[in-house]
Formats: structure tokens, C-alpha cells, sequence
């Protein structure tokens, strides 16, 4: 009776998920995806694809900063919180999965009873069973296909969150680092400078002590001299900040061997990643593939709530045995017992709640549509912006070294001409802040190349997979 049981459970699974009432959902098209990059830097050939999407080992070459992303990734508590996610999802998944089963259980039961007859006396009887028991629903409209697919979707969208994540975190650490190392370089201008303004100061105090020039020289002198040292204690104040930014991403201490070298060197810290190819590359993008799976999860809803419109039918099957004594229940005097209940459960009624759920599907997967499609021309317009800057990075920090070599050459000259005598202090100060300002910007120019490669790496989408 038992193997009967399970046929007729097996059946019902063969039976059922035979469709789903899930709408098809139609292609994207071209206003959405664009073919083409607005700027692109590379021709379209095949070497590109190796440079399209690289892992952050291939994309950091700096040995310094891969330890820095390394711990960031191992420590990282909003990274943690991601993969706990993940486990999570991957559980809900596993329950939805699971309805897609036939339930048995095995249970005993025994029974003591005490009567009274009709001539006052008592009698007491024993009685002892064990039975297994099936229970199944017939998924004949595709609820719980719908549901576990719903189920799936929500978990994959997951893992591409937990991608996203990780991207995020390793160029949130690549750019505070970077920062830092910035900070660490005009630190090292300004110190400089106040070094150079130190000895204008002098010059001034002894061309003033026997009346060369006036008091207002020495008075300019001095007060550029303090705006250079309030320069480095901002610089000192922002290092400080730069330090517990990287802490609190890699979670630990910020070892001196952590800490950026020569920034002359900044050229060879990262990759100049490519983005000469199709467009389509960027679909790929994890956070376009978690809004692509929500809204897959989304329009799975739909098929569940269409097939609440539908009857539901289950089947519950027992089969034992049952005997009045526990020594003689599995000796062979047990008497074998079985029972079988098919059930079916038709809608009339219940006040338009499932009219109104069904209507609530639809507008989570319109929601979730807009939000796909707003996702991916968001990521459209990042890479846009990025490779803008790209086209341009490289004149433009030529033409800043040209401006500071031409301020260099005239500070020297203004410098030179009021040791002499034949010039003002006035010129030597205009060309001292002009000197100043360029070198700074062009600092800022490399740093500006530096984050740009980052964000080309991460608006293509990186190429980093949590399992």
C-alpha cells in the first residue's frame, strides 16, 4: 500500500507545473540600449576583450595598494553583510524549493482507553498503529513553479547585489587611497613651499633692516610665509581623516607598509582599462543583473497571482499498520490501514483580494521594469561621462606640466631679479602663488587620471563573482 502511495504522489509531480501563467517579458530596445559609446577610445577589435573587464588583481598594479584592497575585502563588514545576504536568500530559495516535493511524514500513536458497559462493569482496551503519510499539491496552474521561480530570481538578484558590493568596496578603497597619497604629495609641495617663503621672509626682514624696501614687503612676505603653513596643517588634518577612512574599509590598523610611496610612480598604480567594444558589454553590469533578476522575481509574482484565480488541488495519503497489542504490531498480527483524500479548493469569493493582488504584481513588475531600465541608462551615462574624460586626460595634464615649467622659469626670474635689486617683491609674490597653484592643479590632474581609471573599471562593471 505504501509503494501505492508514492506512485500516486509521483504521478501528481510528473501531472503538475505543465505551464505557467507568468507574462513573457519583451526585449529591451535600442532607445533603452544604445550600440555605441559616445566617446570611444579604442577601435573595436579583439584584443580589446581581455582589457574590457578585468579582475582587481590584473586591474591594481601597485603592491602596496593590492594588500590595502586584499584586507578591505577580507575584513569589510558591509561586504560581511552581503555574503550573509546571499546565505540568506539561498535558504528562502531552498523552503520555496521544497514545496515543489511530496511531504511525508511517519508517525505512531498509541492509544489507552477505559469504558464503562451496561452492567456498570469497565473494560480497558490498547490499541497501537504506525503509519507513513503523503500530502502533495498538484501544481496544475503553475503557482508553485511561479512562486519558486520568484523565489530564484530574488536569490540571484542577491548575489549580483553582493557583486556590486565588492566592486563598490574595492573602488571606494582604490580612490581612498589614492586620495591619501594625493594629500601625501601636496603635503609635501606646501612643506616646500614654506620652506622657499621661509627664505623670502629672511630676505625681506634683511633688504628692509638696512632700507632697501619698505616695511609692506616684509609685512607680504610674512603673511604668504603663514598662509603656506596653514596650507600644511590643513594637509596634516586631512591625512589624518585619509587614515581613518582606509581603517574603517580594511577594519584593522593602517600599517606604515601600508601607506602610498613615491607618487611620481602614479602611472604604474593601475590599469587603463578599454571600452572599445559593443556597447551590450555593459548589460553584464552586476547591478543591472540584480535589477534584471528582481525583475524576473517580480514578474514571477504575477503568475502566482493569476493561479489563485484557479482551483488548488492537494492530495493527503495515509498507510500503516495498526494492532491492539505493541508486541504483535510488526510480528504480522498488525492489520494493514490506509486511507486517501484528494482535495480540491475552488475561489468564489474573498472580497477582490486576489483581484487586488493581481493588480499589485503588476505594478511591483512595472516598478521594477522602470527601475531595470533606469539602472542600465544610468550605467549608459557613467561610462559616457567616464570616457569623456578619458579622451581627454592626457592633453590635459601635458598642458599643465607646460604651465607649470613656464611659472617655474618666471618665479625664478622674478626671484633672481629681486636679489639683484632690479625687481619688486610684488612680482616675486604674484609668481610665487601662480607657481604654487599650478603645481597643485597638476597634482590634481594626476589624481584626476587615477580616479578616472576607477571609474571606468567599476561603470564597466569590474569583473568580480560572489559564489
Amino acid at each position: 500500500m505504501f509503494k501505492k502511495t508514492i506512485s500516486i504522489a509521483l504521478a501528481s509531480t510528473l501531472f503538475s507545473g505543465c505551464f505557467s501563467l507568468e507574462p513573457k517579458l519583451e526585449p529591451l530596445d535600442s532607445k533603452v540600449i544604445p550600440l555605441e559609446w559616445n566617446n570611444p577610445v579604442e577601435a573595436k577589435t579583439e584584443e580589446n576583450l581581455t582589457q574590457i573587464k578585468p579582475s582587481w588583481e590584473d586591474f591594481v598594479q601597485n603592491d602596496t595598494l593590492k594588500k590595502v584592497v586584499d584586507l578591505a575585502i577580507k575584513n569589510n563588514r558591509d561586504l560581511k553583510i552581503a555574503l550573509l545576504n546571499i546565505q540568506s536568500a539561498r535558504a528562502t530559495y531552498r523552503i520555496s524549493n521544497s514545496d515543489s516535493f511530496p511531504n511525508v511524514n511517519a508517525n505512531g500513536d498509541m492509544k489507552n482507553a477505559k469504558t464503562i458497559n451496561s452492567s456498570n462493569g469497565t473494560s480497558v482496551s490498547h490499541n497501537y498503529s504506525a503509519n507513513i503519510s503523503a500530502s502533495y499539491e498538484i501544481d496544475l496552474f503553475g503557482k508553485v513553479q511561479s512562486l519558486n521561480e520568484s523565489a530564484l530570481q530574488s536569490y540571484l538578484s542577491t548575489q549580483f547585489a553582493a557583486n556590486t558590493v565588492k566592486v563598490s568596496l574595492i573602488t571606494e578603497t582604490i580612490n581612498a587611497w589614492l586620495t591619501l597619497a594625493t594629500h601625501n604629495e601636496q603635503l609635501k609641495l606646501s612643506t616646500q613651499t614654506v620652506e622657499n617663503l621661509q627664505k623670502a621672509y629672511e630676505l625681506t626682514q634683511k633688504k628692509f633692516a638696512v632700507g632697501v624696501i619698505s616695511q609692506a614687503d616684509v609685512l607680504d612676505a610674512s603673511t604668504s610665509l603663514k598662509e603656506a603653513q596653514i596650507n600644511v596643517i590643513s594637509y596634516n588634518t586631512l591625512i589624518k581623516q585619509d587614515k581613518n577612512a582606509l581603517e574603517q574599509l580594511i577594519a584593522q590598523p593602517l600599517s606604515d607598509e601600508l601607506l602610498p610611496k613615491e607618487f611620481k610612480e602614479y602611472e604604474n598604480w593601475l590599469m587603463i582599462v578599454k571600452a572599445g567594444i559593443s556597447s551590450k558589454v555593459l548589460l553584464t553590469r552586476p547591478d543591472i543583473m540584480e535589477a534584471e533578476h528582481n525583475l524576473k522575481a517580480k514578474n514571477a509574482n504575477i503568475g502566482a497571482a493569476r493561479a489563485a484565480f484557479f482551483p488548488s488541488i492537494s492530495l493527503t495519503a495515509n498507510t500503516g499498520i495498526a494492532s491492539k497489542s505493541l508486541s504483535s504490531l510488526f510480528d504480522g498480527g498488525a492489520q494493514s490501514v490506509w486511507s486517501f483524500s484528494p482535495n480540491i479548493t475552488l475561489p468564489i469569493f474573498n472580497g477582490g483580494q486576489n483581484s487586488a493582488n493581481l493588480d499589485y504584481t503588476y505594478a511591483q513588475r512595472d516598478i521594477a521594469l522602470n527601475q531595470y531600465e533606469k539602472t542600465i541608462q544610468t550605467a549608459f551615462k557613467e561610462v559616457n561621462d567616464s570616457l569623456a574624460t578619458r579622451a581627454t586626460i592626457n592633453e590635459q595634464i601635458n598642458k599643465q606640466r607646460e604651465l607649470v615649467d613656464a611659472v617655474s622659469k618666471s618665479y625664478d626670474l622674478s626671484l633672481g631679479a629681486y636679489k639683484v635689486g632690479t625687481g619688486s617683491y610684488l612680482n616675486v609674490l604674484i609668481s610665487q602663488r601662480t607657481l604654487y597653484s599650478a603645481q597643485q592643479n597638476l597634482i590634481s590632474k594626476y589624481q584626476e587620471d587615477l580616479t578616472n581609471r576607477v571609474s571606468l573599471y567599476k561603470t564597466l562593471g569590474g569583473n568580480e563573482i560572489i559564489e
